[in-house]
């Protein structure tokens, strides 16, 4: 195991061992096409730079992308539409959850976050470190750290930064990139609209489907890439759950657990097209979002089988890249 806490050892010696699974040729073939149609419309794209890696540790961290990155945003900010009252179309199940999630959200107080400083988020998580197209074959549940920097202007992400299996790995927007919808800063996120329908024709005018996706999946994509291991506005937070209900397909994942294996309640969601899961874990008690799990779904009606997992440790603000919470280093 690799950098992890006695906590996460214990909770890993609690869990069976991982195991693979081989992908169908169908699931490879449309996992690739989605890969490259999404890298050759978005070079821009965020990424993390791995070019002086060795070969086996530069599939782990790509792995560990790919999981939360399956998603294309294009534009700044969000174009001016006429907004329109939508019909909720998430199970009602789905609606009471998200509802609940919402609600804990703006009870939460909002934090002062500076243009000079970072949003500091660590998480445990589980990589799918099988080769491209082989079989699915989880590591073992280590830490990560990410260090985003505030700045809104165009090079603000100079200084971001990934610590994941014993290294840093700089993170890169290949050019300039100002804040907004490909690099989200805390200031970006609370001036979006806090209505939920505005907020919905925000998001998918800056949500783009791959390859023959729908736009509903492209849309709760992006709204799992700003919520996932983020620190949100609670207003922003809000809206961005009432958002997900106005979204058709979405349901409830009964009993889902987050990478620590917590139980919570799933908000889940199929992609038809490229045949994976995505669930959003919440504490069942508090609604706060634990965590997320990524699963390959199969036609045959065989169990999901799951290719990656998160599980938020610690959100917080720090004035420097690579300083942790508590620390003046």
């Amino acid at each position: 195991m690799t950098d992890l806490s006695p906590d996460l050892v214990e909770l890993r010696s609690s869990h069976p061992a991982p195991h693979d699974i081989t992908l169908t040729s169908g699931h490879r073939d449309r996992l690739h096409s989605r890969v490259e149609g999404a890298i050759g419309r978005h070079e821009a794209r965020r990424r993390v730079v791995l070019a002086v890696a060795a070969p086996a540790t530069v599939l782990a961290c790509a792995t560990a992308v790919a999981a939360v990155a399956v998603l294309a945003l294009t534009g700044t900010s969000p174009a001016p539409t006429a907004t329109v009252d939508r019909p909720v179309l998430a199970s009602a199940a789905a609606v009471r959850v998200l509802d609940r999630a919402a609600a804990r959200a703006l009870a939460t107080a909002a934090p002062v976050v500076r243009e000079d400083q970072f949003v500091y988020t660590r998480s445990a998580a589980l990589t799918n470190e099988g080769t491209f197209g082989g079989a699915v074959s989880l590591g073992d549940l280590h830490t990560r750290e990410i260090w985003l920097g505030q700045d809104p202007g165009a090079f603000g992400w100079r200084d971001d930064v990934i610590r994941e299996l014993g290294q840093d790995w700089p993170i890169e927007s290949g050019g300039p990139s100002p804040a907004g919808a490909r690099r989200p800063t805390y200031a970006w996120l609370a001036a979006l609209p806090t209505d939920p329908d505005a907020l919905l024709d925000a998001l998918e005018h800056v949500a783009v489907p791959v390859d023959g996706q729908s736009q509903d999946q492209a849309t709760f994509d992006v709204v799992g890439n700003l919520v996932s291991e983020q620190l949100l506005p609670p207003t922003t937070a809000a809206a961005l759950y009432r958002a997900v209900t106005r979204i058709d397909g979405v349901e409830v994942d009964r009993g889902a657990t987050d990478a620590l294996g917590r139980r919570g309640i799933g908000i889940s969601r199929a992609d038809e097209r490229f045949h994976t899961r995505t669930t959003w874990v919440f504490d069942a008690e508090t609604f706060e979002l634990r965590g997320t799990r990524w699963f390959f779904t199969h036609a045959d009606g065989s169990p999901d089988t799951l290719f990656g997992a998160t599980a938020v440790l610690e959100t917080a603000v720090v004035d420097r890249a690579g300083q942790e919470p508590g620390s003046s280093t």
